[in-house]
């Protein structure tokens, strides 16, 4: 899922064991995210973003307040390369709701752009070119299939 404001990588599936394969517990696989914020990061505010920030999340579960659901917890440590004076490429395997632009919050910027470019090893440009418009789309290839084939394969085994 990518929430309105972002734009790029999505993957679509009707197999179920994919989400449970990818997304949950130990198997959690890497986004990559390119972001552009409303200043010039510094290099003392991406080592904050690497070792983690403190932030709010809200789940959404049935039967239970707000507060309940509520998680105040630093971010799991993450990958974080300069690609310019106000961007980022940054790398997580967890993936709270917002988590990206409220960890920038909490350093002090406003997210102005927000692109996911790969997921899983599945990157957005493909092999055979790239895909440059919002709606534009590419079956999975040979070696992106082995990448699903496998994370469903590993996580069958763990059952």
């Amino acid at each position: 899922r990518l929430d309105k404001e972002t734009s790029g990588l999505i993957v679509l599936t009707s197999d179920g064991r994919m989400v449970n394969a990818v997304l949950r517990g130990d198997r959690k696989q890497p986004k990559v995210y390119k972001v552009m914020v409303n200043g010039r990061l510094e290099e003392e505010d991406l080592q904050q973003l690497r070792d983690g920030i403190v932030i709010r999340t809200v789940a959404q579960r049935k039967g239970k307040t707000e507060e309940e659901n509520t998680l105040v917890a630093r971010t799991k440590p993450c990958d974080v390369e300069r690609i310019g004076p106000s961007s980022c490429r940054m790398t997580l395997v967890e993936g709270r709701n917002r988590q990206i632009r409220k960890m920038m919050e909490g350093i002090g910027f406003r997210v102005v752009k927000l692109h996911r470019v790969e997921f899983m090893g599945i990157h957005l440009a493909g092999k055979d070119g790239v895909l440059e418009r919002p709606g534009d789309w590419a079956h999975l290839d040979e070696d992106e299939m082995l990448l699903v084939e496998n994370a469903i394969r590993l996580a069958e085994e763990d059952n």
